[in-house]
This record gives C-alpha cells, sequence and structure tokens, in this order.
C-alpha cells in the first residue's frame, strides 16, 4: 500500500484497508480523490437500476436503491479512510448482493418466499455482525469470503437466468449475462493488481511507471458497468417468467436499458 505522507482533515487511516491512491494528494479533505469520486459511477447506476425497473416487483427498486447506497458509502469511505466509513461501504454490498440472490432464487425455483427472505436475511445479518466486529487484516479477509460466496451464487443464478433465455429465442436479452462476465474479469484484474502491486505501479520510488494508474478509482467504474449488464439480464429473466413484455436496448452502444412496452 501506499504510505501515508499526507495527513488531511480525516487525520490518521482506521480503516482495514489504505488503497494505493496516495492521500491528500489533491485535497486535504478527501483522502483518495480518484477513488471516492469514481464511486459516482455506482451511485447513477444504482439509480439507473431503480428507475428502469419494468417489473412492478419492488425487490429490483430496493436492489438499485442498495447499490446506490453503496455507491455513497464507498464515496465516505475513501474520502475519509475511517472504519465507521468502511463499514458504511462493505455492509451494504453484503446486503446488495443478498437482495439479488432472493430476486433470482424466488424467481427461479418454486419456493417458499418468506423462508428465503428470512434465511438470507438472517445469515446477512450474522456475516454484518462479524465483519463489523472485526478489524485489520481479519475483517478484511472475512468481509472478502463472505462477498465472494454470495457473488459466486449470484454468478451461477444469473448463467442459469441467460440460459433460459436462450431456450426462449431471447439471445439478444442473454448477451448481458457474457457482457457482464467481462466487465466484471476486467474490473477483478485492475483490482488485484491495484491491491498486491501497488509498490510497482504508484509511480512512487520503486514504480515500474512514471505515474499513478488510479487502478482501484477503474475498478469503481467496471464494475458498475458489470453490474447493470447483470441486473438488466435478471430484470429480462424475471419479465420472461412472469410472462411481461419488454424490449432491451442501449444507449450510447453501452448502458443497456429495459422497459415494458
Amino acid at each position: 500500500m501506499a504510505p501515508l505522507v499526507n495527513i488531511g482533515f480525516w487525520g490518521d487511516v482506521t480503516s482495514s484497508m489504505d488503497w494505493c491512491e496516495e492521500n491528500y494528494e489533491w485535497s486535504p479533505f478527501i483522502a483518495e480523490f480518484f477513488n471516492s469520486w469514481s464511486s459516482l459511477a455506482m451511485i447513477l447506476l444504482g439509480e439507473a437500476c431503480a428507475r428502469m425497473n419494468p417489473t412492478n416487483n419492488r425487490a429490483f427498486t430496493l436492489l438499485g436503491r442498495s447499490i446506490t447506497v453503496v455507491g455513497i458509502g464507498s464515496y465516505l469511505f475513501h474520502a475519509t479512510l475511517r472504519y465507521s466509513m468502511q463499514m458504511l461501504d462493505e455492509l451494504p454490498m453484503l446486503w446488495a448482493v443478498a437482495i439479488a440472490c432472493y430476486i433470482s432464487i424466488t424467481t427461479q425455483y418454486m419456493v417458499n418466499e418468506r423462508a428465503v427472505k428470512w434465511g438470507l436475511s438472517l445469515w446477512t445479518l450474522m456475516v454484518s455482525l462479524f465483519t463489523a466486529g472485526f478489524s485489520g487484516k481479519t475483517q478484511f479477509v472475512l468481509f472478502q469470503a463472505s462477498f465472494n460466496i454470495l457473488t459466486y451464487v449470484m454468478a451461477f443464478l444469473c448463467w442459469r437466468g441467460k440460459r433460459d433465455l436462450e431456450n426462449a429465442q431471447m439471445r439478444h436479452v442473454a448477451k448481458l449475462f457474457s457482457s457482464g462476465i467481462k466487465w466484471y474479469l476486467m474490473a477483478a484484474i485492475v483490482w488485484l493488481t491495484d491491491t498486491n502491486l501497488c509498490t510497482y505501479i504508484n509511480g512512487q520510488d520503486k514504480s515500474i511507471l512514471p505515474f499513478n494508474l488510479q487502478l482501484h478509482a477503474w475498478w469503481h467504474v467496471m464494475a458498475s458497468l458489470g453490474l447493470v449488464y447483470l441486473v438488466v439480464l435478471m430484470m429480462g429473466h424475471y419479465c420472461l417468467v412472469k410472462d411481461i413484455p419488454f424490449k432491451l436496448r442501449y444507449i450510447c452502444g453501452v448502458f443497456p436499458y429495459i422497459y415494458s412496452h
């Protein structure tokens, strides 16, 4: 991680992670300038997902708004590098992916929706308490393990949704899966590079580059794009299962937009 050279408005770092961006380089009030402002991508895309919802299922609106909360928490976390703000970033991530799991499970399987809701809620609450109750490397590992387990479950559920859409001859909608996964894989590569090779890419003494690539900021943007593709895929699959007519289009050739007709 980059060394803490400047002490800004928020004082010493108390979060379990201090990312590769140099602290307070651009503003005395924002610890990680690029990591903070790139979080706006999650806020904007979360609101877009909440507002485009053609399903009339309030769970999708809640999912979109939970992504917005993640973006707000991410901004505050990177702006302050305080542990309390880190929890405002990480805990909503757990709840957002739990909401996505609830939607996909109850859409794809004949299950007791109430039981699934309570089961996921209790599990996420337990994980949230464990995540918030530890600090340092232990906290980081606990959060990453818990979040990634649910993420892999969601990847499988999205794949099943893609398969159903292909069987229904809706390949243009099913393609959202591969597009979303590609964005996520690129995001994962830049996250891992930024996290593990910071010393060599931060533009400082041992760096092989003359400047910092700000890869964690790019992670925010790429992960947000991957997320919106998969959320729109989930909406399309829900509409297929519930026999809701819909159309899919792309804004500027990149941003998928689904609407009823």
